[in-house]
C-alpha cells in the first residue's frame, strides 16, 4: 500500500513538473508580446527595437498583425485625453521604428499633429484674449513641440486649414469679428510663408463680410422706414458680394428680400391708389414708372393705368402703339395723303410726340413729328384730337406758333416749292383745322385769301395773323420721343 501511494505520488510530480514548464513555455510566448507592446506604450523605441527581436518569426509576424488596432488605440487615448502628445509621439516613435514603410505613422501622426497644433494655437488664441500670460507660455512651449515634428509646408497647410476652419466657425457667427481678428493676428505670428500670405486674404475676406453684414442691418432700418425701393435698387449688388459659405447671412439676405418685396408691393399699390383718388396723374405715373422698373412685370400697373387715363388718353395711347398703321390708313382717304405717303414720309417718318390743348377744353391734341426735321422756324407735323369716343386725325400741318386761342398759325400745306413769305390762320373747330385767313407776299406781289392786295392791307391782315400767336411751336417745346408715350400722355 506504500509502495503505491509512493509511485502515485511520484507520477503526479512528474506530471505536475511537465505541466509547469509547459504552461512557463505558453506564459512566457505571452510574456514576450505584452513586454513589447509595453514597451511601445513606454516609448521606448530602442527597448521596442530590442523586444521586437526577441520575438521568434511567428511572434513578430502576430505582433505586426495587431499592430493597426494597437495605433488606433493610441490616437482614441490621445483623443479622449489618456495620454498627452508627447506620449502619443513616443509610442509612435517605437512603432516607426519597427516599419520600413513608414506607413501606420506617416497616416497617424499627420492627424494626430494637426489636432495637436489646433489645439495648442486655440489655447494660445484664448490665452491671448483672456489676457493669461502663463497660458500663452504653455500653449507656444506645445507648439514649439508640435513644429519639431513637421516640416515648413506641412505646417503652412495646416495653418491654412485652421484659419479656413476659423473663419467658417465666424461666418457661421460662432465667434465674432474681433476674436477673428485675433486668431488670424495668432497664426500670423507663427508663419512668415504661405500662410501669413493667407491672413491677408482671410482678413480682407473679413472686412468684405463685415461690410454687407452692415449693410443688412441698415436694409433692416430701411424696412422700417418703408424705404423699399432703395433696398431694391442695391440689393442684387450686395447679395452677389456675400461669401458663398456664408449661408447665416444668405438666407437673412434672401429672407428680407421677400418682405421686402411684397411689403413694397403692398405699400406702393396703397400709395398709387391714393394719387389716382387724388387725380394726381403726374405723381402717379411718376410711381408707376418707379415701380415697373423695380418689379416689371411682376407688378400688375394696367389696371392702374385704366383708372388714371381718361378716355381720351386711353384712345392717344392705342395711337402711339400704332400709330404707323393708323397714319397709312388716313393717308389712303386723301389725295393729300396720298401724295405725303409716297413721296415725304420717309423724310416726315414720326419719331417724337407732343401734347398740347388747342382750344383750352382738357383733351389735348396730339401732335406727331420727326424732330430732325423741326427747325425754330417751322415744325411739320401729323395732327390727331378726341371727339365723340374716338380719334379724328386732323392731317397734315406745318405749324409756325400755337396762339392764345384756339388758333394755329402754319404754312401751306404744299411741298416741292419755295415758298414765299406765307402766314395761314387755321381756327380749330374740336373736329377739323379749318383756314381762317392766309396772307402771302411774293416779291412786290401781295394776296390775302388768294386775291390781290395792297402791300398795306396785306401788312394789315398779316398783323391779324400774327397776333394771335404765343411763340410756342413744337420744335421749342416739351415733346419726347415716341417710345415713351405711355408714361407721357398718362402724365398729362
Amino acid at each position: 500500500m506504500r509502495k503505491t501511494w509512493k509511485i502515485v505520488t511520484l507520477v503526479s510530480f512528474i506530471m505536475t513538473l511537465i505541466i509547469l514548464g509547459v504552461g512557463v513555455v505558453f506564459l512566457y510566448s505571452d510574456y514576450k508580446l505584452f513586454r513589447f507592446f509595453k514597451s511601445i506604450d513606454n516609448g521606448n523605441w530602442s527597448v521596442t527595437r530590442e523586444y521586437y527581436n526577441d520575438l521568434t518569426p511567428s511572434q513578430q509576424q502576430t505582433a505586426m498583425a495587431h499592430m493597426e488596432g494597437y495605433a488606433q488605440e493610441l490616437c482614441r487615448d490621445y483623443a479622449s485625453g489618456d495620454r498627452n502628445y508627447q506620449e502619443v509621439t513616443a509610442s509612435f516613435d517605437a512603432i516607426n521604428s519597427l516599419d520600413n514603410t513608414q506607413d501606420i505613422y506617416n497616416r497617424r501622426i499627420t492627424e494626430i499633429n494637426y489636432n495637436e497644433l489646433k489645439s495648442a494655437v486655440e489655447d494660445l488664441y484664448k490665452a491671448n484674449t483672456s489676457f493669461d500670460t502663463d497660458g500663452a507660455v504653455k500653449a507656444k512651449k506645445r507648439i514649439d513641440d508640435v513644429q519639431k515634428r513637421m516640416d515648413t509646408a506641412t505646417k503652412e497647410k495646416l495653418l491654412i486649414q485652421m484659419l479656413n476652419d476659423k473663419y467658417q466657425e465666424y461666418l457661421d457667427c460662432k465667434i465674432d469679428q474681433p476674436k477673428m481678428l485675433e486668431f488670424i493676428a495668432v497664426v500670423a505670428g507663427m508663419s512668415y510663408y504661405e500662410a501669413h500670405n493667407y491672413t491677408g486674404l482671410i482678413g480682407a475676406n473679413v472686412a468684405c463680410v463685415e461690410n454687407y453684414r452692415q449693410i443688412y442691418n441698415q436694409y433692416q432700418t430701411m424696412l422700417t422706414e418703408q424705404k423699399y425701393f432703395d433696398i431694391l435698387d442695391t440689393y442684387d449688388t450686395v447679395y452677389a458680394g456675400i461669401d458663398p459659405a456664408d449661408t447665416v447671412y444668405k438666407g437673412r439676405f434672401e429672407e428680407m428680400y421677400q418682405t421686402t418685396f411684397y411689403d413694397g408691393m403692398d405699400y406702393y399699390q396703397t400709395k398709387l391708389d391714393n394719387l389716382i383718388a387724388a387725380s394726381d396723374g403726374e405723381a402717379a405715373v411718376a410711381l408707376m414708372k418707379e415701380i415697373e422698373l423695380r418689379y416689371g412685370s411682376a407688378f400688375d400697373l394696367d389696371s392702374a393705368k385704366n383708372e388714371l387715363a381718361a378716355d381720351w388718353q386711353k384712345t392717344y395711347l392705342q395711337i402711339a402703339m400704332n400709330y404707323e398703321a393708323i397714319l397709312q390708313t388716313e393717308f389712303s382717304k386723301t389725295d393729300e395723303g396720298i401724295y405725303i405717303f409716297e413721296n415725304e414720309y420717309q423724310r416726315l417718318r414720326p419719331d417724337s410726340m407732343l401734347l398740347y390743348d388747342i382750344d383750352k377744353n382738357g383733351v389735348a391734341e396730339m401732335f406727331l413729328f420727326n424732330s430732325e426735321e423741326a427747325t425754330e422756324e417751322n415744325t411739320e407735323c401729323f395732327a390727331f384730337t378726341y371727339a365723340d369716343g374716338s380719334y379724328v386725325y386732323l392731317g397734315y400741318v406745318n405749324i409756325l406758333s400755337f396762339c392764345t386761342d384756339s388758333n394755329i398759325i402754319a404754312l401751306p400745306s404744299e411741298f416741292g416749292r419755295d415758298f414765299a413769305e406765307e402766314h395761314v390762320l387755321l381756327r380749330f373747330t374740336g373736329t377739323s383745322l379749318e383756314q381762317k385767313k392766309y396772307t402771302k407776299k411774293d416779291g412786290e406781289n401781295y394776296a390775302v385769301d388768294n386775291q390781290e392786295v395792297t402791300d398795306a392791307e396785306f401788312l394789315t391782315a398779316q398783323t391779324s395773323i400774327v397776333d394771335h400767336g404765343n411763340n410756342q411751336r413744337p420744335s421749342i417745346m416739351n415733346y419726347v420721343d415716341i417710345s415713351d408715350y405711355e408714361s407721357y400722355i398718362l402724365a398729362y
